[in-house]
């Protein structure tokens, strides 16, 4: 009996944004450990005394970001309108979603399971972009803050804002989800023209043809 020939693996390129370093998804523990010893090498002082809290924080977040599938995770540091320095976090996921349907449809279930299982968001629209329609969500969420050196009880929780982009391949039988978060949620919304641009970049590929554009990652 002839065996079954293996689906070509999914794979997409995206154009990320100037500003971002791309953080390890494999091999987390190794990576985290190196960082630490560096700024234990540094020596006494408030950068390295926050450094093992920072990191551990950080190695949780990509621990996350592979349980989501993740095809990229990046930090970024950028200038805001009115010239302040803002930080945010970046992550890429690529899912394949069942049967070929639809775009708009795949996109419809999402929504509609995102809304069942009590999730909210501030706002939430459909956009189109070069012929794409994707779907843009934002909210502000409460969560744990990291437990850095010097942190009162009053500081337990942090409010960050979170952008997200879901984009389905043109058959509806994949999904890339695009999701930024930043502390500083007054500046939150500057963050949508990029993320809009970078929905519309994704070009989802195959193994048997994947796409090789200069200006993109290819994950």
């Amino acid at each position: 009996m002839p065996s079954a020939e293996k689906p070509p693996s999914l794979s997409l390129a995206i154009d990320i944004p100037n500003g971002y370093i791309g953080l390890p998804l494999n091999d987390i523990d190794r990576s985290v450990t190196q960082t630490e010893a560096v700024f234990t090498q540094i020596g006494c002082g408030t950068v390295s005394s926050a450094a093992p809290a920072v990191l551990q924080a950080l190695k949780v977040l990509l621990a996350r970001a592979t349980q989501l599938n993740a095809v990229y995770c990046g930090l970024g540091r950028h200038s805001s309108a009115d010239g302040r320095s803002i930080s945010s976090n970046l992550i890429v996921s690529l899912n394949e979603y069942g049967e070929r349907r639809n775009p708009r449809l795949a996109l419809a279930d999402i929504l509609t399971a995102r809304s069942t299982g009590g999730e909210t968001f501030k706002n939430v629209e459909l956009i189109e972009v070069s012929g794409r329609t994707i779907l843009m969500l934002d909210r502000v969420r409460t969560l744990p803050a990291p437990d850095l050196p010097g942190r009162t009880s009053s500081d337990l929780d942090a409010k960050v804002y979170q952008l997200e982009a879901i984009v389905p391949s043109s058959d509806g039988a994949a999904i890339a989800a695009i999701d930024l978060s930043t502390s500083f949620i007054e500046d939150g919304e500057e963050f949508v023209p990029v993320i809009a641009a970078m929905a519309a970049s994704v070009n989802f590929a195959t193994s048997a043809a994947r796409s090789s554009t200069p200006s993109s990652l290819d994950l």
